[in-house]
């Protein structure tokens, strides 16, 4: 009997189609080898079982672009995702990654596109976060031609995107629609609901989920309308007492998006904060006190800090480096309330 023969890097360029010197190139991180060669070299090598830690093979650094509304003027969501890029380019340092964090200057189609193809003028992938418009849509599909695209949060699913990280919306949508329904009671009442954009996805899936339990199993309920905030926290104390001026009797608010506070100064001036429902997403400091005051009755979370990591690692995995963790692309949905609220630490 004779020993099983060592694989060669001649076999792993063979499986590959790919030269010898292309494959001492990338196992040996020289770089000048383009991505797809070097994802087949990788995964040839792995499935050979060359003897190197491949997992930890020092390749070319792999630049992902990542394009998203500024923490500054948009929601806490936002603040808990750029902290989930920053730990996920510290826990990915081994496989060679760089996260470069590119804001929108405003959120205009044409500038929102615009800032799309800039950021991936230099990169190797791509996570977004955008809503639907056929410019922006457009932008993403070219882009997505040359490399992977990952949405996250709210999907772009004509863009040929890769994959969608984040939460199922309508789902989302429609646990608000139960809470509220069981909240305002058998008598129902005028309900509100306050959107960031209607042209992200994610917003108009929450909205019409929301609408369809409500109307499906809370008929008392009814949705008088749906205003936008633009996704200006500062505007839903306008917009909230707006309708309060219209609907006297409003029962209930859903605030899909941003500005929480905003909303909860509207109820307090004027007092309404225990004939109003108020229901919203995310749990920051700012949701937490409303729930503990009361004046908030429950919060879905979505935990950007997790969506994050994950939309990373789902690049990673396209081109061939780091361990598949197996956790899903579609992240849980937690309900809180006064009483379930976790420790702070």
């Amino acid at each position: 009997m004779t020993a099983r023969r060592k694989p060669t890097i001649g076999d792993v360029a063979k499986a590959a189609g790919v030269s010898y010197a292309t494959v001492e190139r990338v196992l040996n991180g020289r770089g000048g080898v383009s991505r797809a060669k070097e994802a087949s070299v990788l995964e040839a090598a792995r499935t050979l079982k060359i003897d190197r830690a491949l997992h930890e093979v020092s390749v070319r650094w792999l630049r992902i672009a990542i394009v998203t509304q500024s923490p500054a003027a948009a929601s806490p969501y936002y603040a808990a995702l750029q902290h989930g890029f920053e730990l996920a380019q510290k826990s990915f340092e081994t496989n060679r990654v760089l996260c470069a964090v590119t804001f929108f200057e405003d959120l205009e189609p044409h500038s929102v596109a615009r800032v799309i193809e800039r950021a991936a003028q230099k990169a190797d992938a791509m996570i977004v976060v955008a809503y639907e418009h056929p410019l922006v849509v457009d932008a993403v599909s070219r882009i997505a031609k040359r490399m992977p695209v990952v949405t996250l949060a709210s999907d772009l699913p004509d863009s040929g995107r890769m994959a969608y990280v984040g939460i199922d919306n309508r789902c989302a949508g429609r646990i608000a629609g139960e809470l509220m329904g069981r909240f305002v009671g058998r008598e129902g009442g005028q309900v509100i609901v306050i959107a960031g954009l209607r042209t992200y996805l994610g917003h108009e899936e929450r909205d019409g989920a929301f609408r369809s339990v409500l109307r499906r199993r809370f008929p008392a309920c009814d949705v008088v309308a749906t205003v936008e905030s633009r996704e200006d926290a500062r505007s839903t104390e306008r917009l909230t007492r707006d309708a309060i001026a219209k609907y006297p009797e409003l029962r209930g608010i859903y605030n899909l998006s941003v500005g929480d506070e905003g909303v909860a100064s509207a109820l307090k001036a004027t007092k309404r904060t225990q004939q109003t429902v108020l229901v919203g997403h995310e749990l920051t400091a700012v949701s937490r006190a409303l729930l503990i005051d009361g004046v908030m009755d429950a919060v879905l979370d979505q935990s950007p800090f997790v969506e994050a990591v994950r939309a990373v690692e789902v690049i990673l995995g396209y081109y061939k480096r780091g361990t598949p963790s197996g956790l899903p692309l579609q992240t849980p949905i937690s309900i809180y309330m006064r009483e379930n609220l976790p420790v702070v630490l």
